[in-house]
């Protein structure tokens, strides 16, 4: 008896446990289960058994791979709340549509419209709440969308499915379409209306050029510096190589819109090495298809005008000499002296106007050299737009120069070439 007496308080020595700093003793005894308890565990314990039984039965016509224990993970209600639930939550994932609330998204399924229930609005109110409520936030999402189209079509089995249809975006690209027409100073007898090809054509000491390729277009136009005739140069042959250089760069290299500096530093470097000499004027036009961009660079008092509903939007600006006497120009000495006219891009961007703006489509773009712009002032320009609007763009070319070479009688010939874009989509 007294090893039993020991026994008990070691055991009741080993467990205690400190609880405060006062180290209260705590000893734990195990409770005794009295007669009703046991009897309420075993009915809890039976109707557990048969519950599980139950729903393992019923879940095994359902889906026969499900096991018994799956099944009454997944199936079974709590029994607090089985009396309120009634049958109708037995199977409480039948009716859930979307996922629960707690998770960390929704999954908008495709609402299927059944027409005799919508007629008879014989329904579960709940069951109809949480349907119809995520349809309400599903359009109000959507009315924010351009251009919706409903699609009604119905399913094999007579259910009525209404589906919202967007029209797919169409990321339009712009382009130039070009009309050419000028004359040379030598000219004899009629206005030749024919003088329409930027290669071959009979411009004088003016030259152009018009590139394109996937992403972009390119525009330009020189006008050679004929004073230096009286040095035994031929003016064009300046202004004709140094867009040529341009053209075989731009067919040879990527060349970007922002990158036009370079652009003329490479072609002034090939043409100095071909020993060309003389000087010209310069304005490159570069349009960006995608994103609707026009980057101009000009040099000289050659230059562009651009009209938006027959009204100026843009025109570019002259570049004079520091001494202010004469417009500024690209060189080619090629003699003893030896000196380059540009040694690097920032030297460039000091002697020319650079500019980057957007466009938009039907823009008309007029580029030309100082025979049209110093024989025709800005208001007989607008008229000639203005009665030219609703007409081909080669009927403005066309008119740009006759009014041109009428003028010529006041104030002296000169060559002209002129260059009328039209900004277009693709």
């Amino acid at each position: 008896m007294d090893r039993i007496t020991d026994f008990t308080q070691y055991c009741r020595k080993e467990r205690q446990m400190p609880v405060n700093y006062h180290k209260t003793p705590f000893f734990y005894e195990p409770k005794l289960v009295t007669n009703t308890q046991r009897k309420f565990h075993g009915m809890m314990r039976t109707y557990m058994v048969n519950a599980a039984k139950s729903i393992t039965r019923i879940n095994h016509n359902h889906d026969s791979a499900t096991s018994s224990e799956q099944s009454l993970t997944r199936k079974f209600v709590r029994y607090s709340d089985f009396a309120e639930n009634s049958q109708e939550n037995i199977h409480p994932q039948s009716h859930r549509r979307h996922p629960a609330a707690f998770t960390s998204f929704r999954n908008q399924p495709k609402i299927t419209y059944d027409e005799t229930w919508l007629c008879n609005k014989q329904y579960n109110t709940r069951v109809a709440a949480q349907v119809e409520k995520p349809v309400q936030r599903r359009i109000s999402a959507t009315v924010k969308r351009k251009s919706p189209k409903t699609s009604t079509y119905q399913e094999p089995n007579g259910k009525i499915v209404h589906e919202r249809v967007y029209p797919a975006t169409v990321n339009t690209r712009f382009c130039f379409r070009i009309a050419v027409n000028g004359a040379s100073k030598s000219m004899r007898g009629e206005l030749p209306l024919s003088n329409l090809n930027l290669i071959n054509g009979d411009f004088g000491d003016d030259a152009g050029m018009f590139m394109e390729n996937r992403d972009f277009c390119f525009v330009g136009l020189a006008d050679g510096a004929g004073g230096n005739r009286s040095f035994g140069i031929n003016p064009a042959d300046f202004s004709r190589a140094i867009l040529a250089s341009c053209r075989s760069i731009l067919r040879q290299s990527n060349v970007q819109p922002n990158q036009l500096p370079r652009l003329i530093l490479s072609a002034m470097q090939q043409v100095e090495a071909s020993r060309i000499r003389g000087s010209s004027t310069l304005c490159l036009l570069a349009l960006d298809k995608q994103k609707k961009t026009l980057t101009t660079l000009n040099i000289g008092d050659s230059g562009f005008v651009i009209y938006r509903d027959n009204h100026i939007y843009r025109r570019s600006k002259c570049t004079m000499n520091s001494n202010g006497c004469g417009p500024r120009q690209l060189f080619a000495v090629n003699g003893s002296l030896g000196v380059p006219c540009f040694l690097n891009e920032n030297e460039v961007l000091r002697d020319c106007s650079l500019d980057t703006f957007e466009v938009q489509k039907d823009d008309i773009i007029i580029l030309s050299s100082d025979g049209l712009w110093d024989v025709i002032q800005s208001d007989q320009l607008q008229q000639i737009v203005e009665r030219n609007a609703n007409k081909d763009l080669q009927d403005l070319a066309d008119d740009l120069l006759s009014q041109a070479v009428e003028g010529y009688i006041a104030n002296g010939r000169d060559d002209i070439l002129v260059i009328v874009c039209r900004v277009d989509t693709v």
